[in-house]
Protein backbone atom coordinates (compact mmCIF):
# COMPACT_ATOMS: atom_id res chain seq x y z
CA UNK A 1 0.00 0.00 0.00
CA UNK A 2 2.77 2.26 0.72
CA UNK A 3 4.39 2.31 -2.62
CA UNK A 4 0.96 2.63 -4.59
CA UNK A 5 0.82 5.95 -2.67
CA UNK A 6 4.32 6.93 -3.36
CA UNK A 7 3.99 5.44 -6.74
CA UNK A 8 0.89 7.93 -7.19
CA UNK A 9 2.45 11.06 -5.60
CA UNK A 10 5.56 10.31 -8.31
CA UNK A 11 3.10 10.35 -10.40
CA UNK A 12 1.14 13.27 -9.62
CA UNK A 13 4.50 15.04 -9.83
CA UNK A 14 5.55 14.49 -12.94
CA UNK A 15 2.09 15.22 -13.91
CA UNK A 16 2.31 18.62 -12.54
CA UNK A 17 5.66 19.97 -13.31
CA UNK A 18 4.88 19.34 -16.95
CA UNK A 19 2.08 20.83 -17.13
CA UNK A 20 3.35 23.84 -15.23
CA UNK A 21 6.27 23.83 -17.49
CA UNK A 22 3.54 24.02 -20.77
CA UNK A 23 1.47 26.61 -19.16
CA UNK A 24 4.32 29.10 -18.31
CA UNK A 25 5.95 28.58 -21.62
CA UNK A 26 2.73 29.47 -23.69
CA UNK A 27 2.07 32.23 -21.30
CA UNK A 28 5.21 33.71 -22.72
CA UNK A 29 3.75 33.65 -26.23
CA UNK A 30 3.46 37.12 -27.92
CA UNK A 31 0.18 35.98 -29.62
CA UNK A 32 -2.15 33.13 -30.39
CA UNK A 33 -0.18 32.25 -33.74
CA UNK A 34 2.87 32.33 -31.28
CA UNK A 35 1.70 30.11 -29.20
CA UNK A 36 0.51 27.70 -31.78
CA UNK A 37 3.61 27.41 -32.95
CA UNK A 38 4.89 26.28 -29.99
CA UNK A 39 3.34 22.76 -30.65
CA UNK A 40 5.50 22.56 -33.02
CA UNK A 41 8.59 22.00 -30.93
CA UNK A 42 9.65 18.40 -29.36
CA UNK A 43 10.23 19.87 -26.34
CA UNK A 44 6.60 20.55 -25.80
CA UNK A 45 5.24 17.28 -27.29
CA UNK A 46 7.30 15.36 -25.08
CA UNK A 47 5.97 17.30 -22.11
CA UNK A 48 2.79 17.13 -22.74
CA UNK A 49 3.17 13.10 -23.68
CA UNK A 50 4.61 12.48 -20.07
CA UNK A 51 1.49 14.68 -18.80
CA UNK A 52 -0.63 12.83 -20.38
CA UNK A 53 1.13 9.29 -19.76
CA UNK A 54 1.19 10.10 -16.08
CA UNK A 55 -2.72 10.98 -16.04
CA UNK A 56 -3.18 7.91 -17.54
CA UNK A 57 -1.46 5.65 -15.06
CA UNK A 58 -3.12 7.52 -12.55
CA UNK A 59 -6.12 7.05 -13.48
CA UNK A 60 -5.98 3.22 -15.41
CA UNK A 61 -4.10 2.13 -12.59
CA UNK A 62 -6.61 0.09 -10.32
CA UNK A 63 -7.07 -1.33 -14.32
CA UNK A 64 -3.53 -2.71 -14.58
CA UNK A 65 -4.17 -6.14 -12.82
CA UNK A 66 -7.72 -6.80 -14.37
CA UNK A 67 -6.20 -6.06 -17.89
CA UNK A 68 -2.72 -7.04 -19.73
CA UNK A 69 -3.84 -4.86 -22.62
CA UNK A 70 -4.31 -2.10 -20.29
CA UNK A 71 -1.37 -2.81 -18.21
CA UNK A 72 1.10 -3.46 -21.50
CA UNK A 73 -0.19 -0.22 -23.22
CA UNK A 74 0.98 2.01 -20.29
CA UNK A 75 4.15 0.15 -20.27
CA UNK A 76 5.19 0.87 -23.31
CA UNK A 77 3.77 4.53 -23.50
CA UNK A 78 5.81 4.83 -19.99
CA UNK A 79 9.22 3.69 -21.11
CA UNK A 80 8.76 5.84 -24.17
CA UNK A 81 7.47 8.81 -22.37
CA UNK A 82 10.60 8.91 -20.38
CA UNK A 83 13.02 7.87 -23.12
CA UNK A 84 11.42 10.88 -24.98
CA UNK A 85 11.63 13.25 -22.11
CA UNK A 86 15.31 12.27 -21.62
CA UNK A 87 16.33 13.28 -24.99
CA UNK A 88 14.52 16.16 -24.92
CA UNK A 89 17.13 16.81 -21.43
CA UNK A 90 19.95 15.36 -23.58
CA UNK A 91 19.79 17.26 -26.95
CA UNK A 92 19.09 20.84 -25.14
CA UNK A 93 21.59 20.41 -22.79
CA UNK A 94 24.27 19.63 -25.26
CA UNK A 95 23.33 20.94 -28.46
CA UNK A 96 20.76 24.07 -27.53
CA UNK A 97 21.62 25.51 -24.12
CA UNK A 98 24.68 27.31 -25.86
CA UNK A 99 22.13 29.96 -28.22
CA UNK A 100 19.19 30.27 -25.11
CA UNK A 101 19.60 32.16 -22.00
CA UNK A 102 16.18 33.12 -20.94
CA UNK A 103 15.56 34.88 -17.66
CA UNK A 104 12.41 35.56 -15.10
CA UNK A 105 9.85 33.24 -16.24
CA UNK A 106 11.08 32.17 -19.30
CA UNK A 107 13.91 30.95 -17.06
CA UNK A 108 11.53 29.12 -14.81
CA UNK A 109 9.60 27.35 -17.83
CA UNK A 110 12.55 26.24 -19.72
CA UNK A 111 14.26 24.91 -16.67
CA UNK A 112 10.81 22.70 -15.90
CA UNK A 113 10.68 21.59 -19.49
CA UNK A 114 14.37 20.78 -20.11
CA UNK A 115 15.42 19.58 -16.88
CA UNK A 116 13.24 19.23 -14.06
CA UNK A 117 10.42 17.31 -15.58
CA UNK A 118 12.44 14.96 -17.33
CA UNK A 119 14.29 14.25 -14.12
CA UNK A 120 11.38 13.64 -12.05
CA UNK A 121 10.22 11.18 -14.81
CA UNK A 122 13.24 9.09 -14.92
CA UNK A 123 13.38 9.13 -11.57
CA UNK A 124 9.74 7.80 -10.88
CA UNK A 125 10.70 5.50 -13.65
CA UNK A 126 13.71 4.04 -11.87
CA UNK A 127 11.83 3.61 -8.30
CA UNK A 128 7.78 2.30 -9.50
CA UNK A 129 8.15 0.36 -13.18
CA UNK A 130 7.60 -3.17 -12.26
CA UNK A 131 11.00 -5.28 -13.11
CA UNK A 132 11.55 -7.48 -16.08
CA UNK A 133 8.22 -5.87 -17.57
CA UNK A 134 9.38 -4.58 -21.27
CA UNK A 135 9.80 -6.82 -24.12
CA UNK A 136 12.52 -6.87 -26.62
CA UNK A 137 10.53 -5.04 -29.25
CA UNK A 138 9.60 -2.01 -27.52
CA UNK A 139 12.82 0.17 -28.26
CA UNK A 140 11.55 -0.17 -32.26
CA UNK A 141 8.51 1.02 -31.33
CA UNK A 142 9.75 3.94 -29.18
CA UNK A 143 11.90 5.24 -32.06
CA UNK A 144 8.51 6.02 -34.32
CA UNK A 145 7.80 8.93 -32.67
CA UNK A 146 10.76 10.93 -32.99
CA UNK A 147 11.44 9.42 -36.70
CA UNK A 148 8.05 10.50 -37.54
CA UNK A 149 8.48 14.06 -35.69
CA UNK A 150 11.57 14.17 -37.46
CA UNK A 151 9.92 13.59 -40.96
CA UNK A 152 7.37 16.12 -40.64
CA UNK A 153 9.59 19.02 -39.09
CA UNK A 154 11.77 18.67 -42.36
CA UNK A 155 8.63 18.45 -45.24
CA UNK A 156 7.20 21.15 -43.15
CA UNK A 157 10.42 22.95 -43.40
CA UNK A 158 11.10 22.31 -47.02
CA UNK A 159 7.92 24.44 -47.62
CA UNK A 160 8.06 26.85 -45.03
CA UNK A 161 11.73 27.88 -44.92
CA UNK A 162 11.51 27.37 -40.87
CA UNK A 163 12.81 24.48 -38.87
CA UNK A 164 12.22 24.20 -35.33
CA UNK A 165 15.58 22.96 -34.51
CA UNK A 166 18.77 24.27 -36.55
CA UNK A 167 20.19 20.17 -36.53
CA UNK A 168 16.70 19.75 -38.66
CA UNK A 169 17.73 22.16 -41.08
CA UNK A 170 19.64 21.44 -44.41
CA UNK A 171 19.59 24.28 -46.04
CA UNK A 172 21.91 26.43 -44.04
CA UNK A 173 25.62 26.22 -42.67
CA UNK A 174 26.23 25.92 -39.28
CA UNK A 175 24.84 27.76 -36.33
CA UNK A 176 21.72 28.36 -38.52
CA UNK A 177 21.18 24.65 -40.25
CA UNK A 178 23.20 21.22 -40.40
CA UNK A 179 24.52 22.62 -44.14
CA UNK A 180 23.32 20.12 -46.42
CA UNK A 181 21.09 17.09 -46.65
CA UNK A 182 23.67 14.74 -46.58
CA UNK A 183 24.66 15.22 -42.76
CA UNK A 184 20.61 15.34 -41.95
CA UNK A 185 20.78 12.07 -43.24
CA UNK A 186 23.93 11.41 -41.00
CA UNK A 187 22.32 13.21 -38.12
CA UNK A 188 18.96 11.14 -38.13
CA UNK A 189 20.51 8.24 -38.82
CA UNK A 190 23.04 8.46 -35.42
CA UNK A 191 20.03 9.83 -33.30
CA UNK A 192 17.68 6.54 -34.55
CA UNK A 193 20.43 4.11 -33.70
CA UNK A 194 21.39 6.12 -30.22
CA UNK A 195 17.19 6.00 -29.76
CA UNK A 196 17.07 2.08 -30.14
CA UNK A 197 20.35 1.86 -27.82
CA UNK A 198 18.95 4.08 -25.47
CA UNK A 199 15.73 1.82 -25.48
CA UNK A 200 17.60 -1.78 -24.81
CA UNK A 201 19.95 0.15 -22.34
CA UNK A 202 16.43 1.05 -20.52
CA UNK A 203 15.12 -3.21 -21.19
CA UNK A 204 18.75 -3.88 -19.17
CA UNK A 205 17.71 -1.48 -16.22
CA UNK A 206 14.66 -2.81 -15.57
CA UNK A 207 15.59 -6.26 -16.20
CA UNK A 208 18.20 -5.35 -13.43
CA UNK A 209 15.94 -3.47 -11.56
CA UNK A 210 15.66 -4.32 -7.42
CA UNK A 211 11.71 -3.06 -7.76
CA UNK A 212 10.03 -5.84 -7.12
CA UNK A 213 6.39 -6.88 -8.71
CA UNK A 214 3.30 -5.16 -7.15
Amino acid sequence: MKAKKARLISELSVLSLSLLGVVLQLSLSKSPSDAIAQFSYYTLQTNLIVFAVAFANVVFDGRRQESPRVDGTLRILTGGSVLWITVTMTVFHFLLSGYYRPEGLALIANSLLHYITPTAAVIGWLLFEEKSSYNSFYPILWTMYPLAYAVVAIIRGSFTGSYPYWFLNPADEYPQGIGSFANLIIFILVVGVAFVLAGYLMILINRLSLHRKR
